[in-house]
């Protein structure tokens, strides 16, 4: 009789230490935020600039975490470096390498069923095996059709636009009314675009209190600084400097009033908080578009400009504070990364991103990555590694420069570069092609690539197709019931 009451006893002293333990794994699970901006250049923010005026709560955040000076997206435009975010991939290597539209104009014709595959891991499907709950706030642009939305794709909740929010009728272009969507049901049509950081914020914050007591994956995907701006009337010339430094700095009030609640909600040391973009700045906008700083063109173009954008993050529980690397890094190295830290499985499909987790809490001072390949669309167009980077002969679209209105998007013209080796180091303008002086460096840099490319297509998958009835052009794709 003893020993079977001294069993019990055991077995429910277990069964109470277990239950124990799971409760403290979960709380120790990090929270994760991941602030993706749109069409942001590298020159926008400090302390990627001296921009403290305009961005005081990124250039805190970045004195409390650590900045990337070599982080890259995986393509300069916003569908492409979306999927690789979400698949830790190459665009090429999950169909997605060009930008997606709903009908409506004529170059997206061969993507307007276009999504991301369902058979794609994304980080939120992951995540969410391991008890975090998951949302996308803000825009998507993975496929717009009713089964391609993010509900569809691990996150529990979506409150968002489908796509970039200059895709709205006008006289030129046939587009439906731009949806407000929540999860799959349209909730507004063509919403007033002064409030979407607002909004978008507000939606985040109430997340994050719901879910104080929980992990949580949120994935605030700003719709701006791409065109068209808009500002909320508080923020209406707010810094005297133009709409475009006012959108920036909404953003970053935004950034604050994250930071702020998590603080208050006691949840501030256990999040990881990371912000950048989705490529850099569209400088056919002019005035309305951002800044590169010294960096060679931008947005749509394989020069340092379109790929090379700011890069903060913060997880005050471990990570070094007021930190800066140099490493070659890229968005497609963080999903390996954070399932690493949050004790997840990786993909079962093959990816192409690189876990930088030893990296960046300072186990190695070398980032696991040595190499980057540049693709315009599905064209490849070059490489780099840690120090030079080789570009193909190519031709490429570049802004005339003409007087426009401001708003107004300026002519193209085009350019032609020959096959280029640049230092990075010495020259990241790219400048001077030095590709004479080195040829055994292009040999070199010319076989890596080819041998990349090759086996990255070898592995190359489809992408989602939507199967079902095509609406008229200028309806929604999805209902609004």
């Amino acid at each position: 009789m003893y020993y079977f009451v001294f069993l019990i006893f055991q077995i429910t002293v277990f069964i109470q230490g277990y239950n124990e333990y799971k409760n403290i794994t979960a709380i120790s699970k990090p929270n994760i935020i991941i602030i993706y901006t749109d069409d942001l250049g590298y020159g926008d923010i400090s302390p990627f600039a001296p921009k403290d005026e305009i961005t005081p709560n990124l250039a805190s955040l970045a004195k409390e975490g650590i900045t990337l000076t070599n982080f890259y997206v995986a393509s300069s435009v916003c569908s492409p470096s979306r999927a690789s975010l979400l698949t830790g991939s190459y665009p090429i290597r999950v169909g997605i390498p060009r930008v997606l539209a709903p009908h409506g104009i004529s170059w997206a014709q061969d993507v307007w069923r276009t999504g991301l595959n369902p058979e794609e891991q994304t980080l939120a499907e992951l995540v969410k095996e391991r008890g975090y709950t998951t949302a996308l706030i803000g825009k998507w642009h993975l496929g717009h059709a009713k089964e391609q939305l993010p509900i569809h794709h691990g996150f529990d909740e979506f409150f968002g636009i489908p796509y970039s929010n200059d895709m709205i009728p006008s006289a030129s272009q046939s587009y439906p009314p731009l949806p407000l969507i929540k999860n799959d049901v349209v909730v507004e049509e063509n919403p007033d675009q002064r409030f979407f950081t607002k909004r978008f914020t507000e939606k985040t914050i109430q997340i994050i209190s719901e879910n104080r007591n929980s992990p949580f994956f949120i994935l605030l995907t700003h719709p701006l600084p791409h065109v068209p701006l808009s500002t909320s009337p508080e923020f209406q010339n707010r810094t005297k400097k133009g709409i475009y430094q006012d959108v920036i700095h909404e953003i970053d009030w935004s950034v604050g009033q994250i930071k702020k609640k998590l603080k208050e909600l006691d949840l501030e040391e256990n999040t990881i908080l990371i912000f950048t973009s989705d490529n850099g700045p569209w400088l056919a906008y002019q005035t309305h578009a951002g800044s590169a700083g010294n960096l060679r063109e931008g947005k749509n173009t394989v020069f340092e400009g379109g790929f090379k954008v700011p890069f903060i993050i913060s997880w005050p529980n471990q990570l070094p504070k007021n930190e800066k690397l140099d490493g070659l890094v890229t968005n497609m190295d963080l999903l390996p990364t954070l399932m690493s830290w949050v004790g997840g499985n990786q993909p079962d499909l093959e990816i192409d991103g690189l876990s930088i987790g030893d990296y960046l809490m300072g186990r190695t001072d070398q980032s696991p990555r040595d190499v980057f390949l540049y693709y315009h669309n599905e064209n490849l167009r070059g490489i780099r590694d840690n120090r030079y980077k080789l570009l193909l002969p190519h031709i490429y679209q570049k802004p005339a420069g003409d007087n426009i209105k401001p708003g107004e998007m300026d002519q193209f013209i085009y350019d032609s570069i020959p096959l280029s080796l640049f230092d990075l180091w010495e020259d990241p303008e790219e400048l001077k092609n030095i590709a004479i002086s080195f040829p055994e460096m292009v040999e070199a840099l010319q076989q890596k690539m080819e041998k990349e490319h090759q086996e990255l297509t070898k592995g190359k998958r489809l992408p989602g197709i939507y199967q079902g009835e095509e609406p008229p052009v200028g309806q929604l794709w999805i209902n609004n019931n």
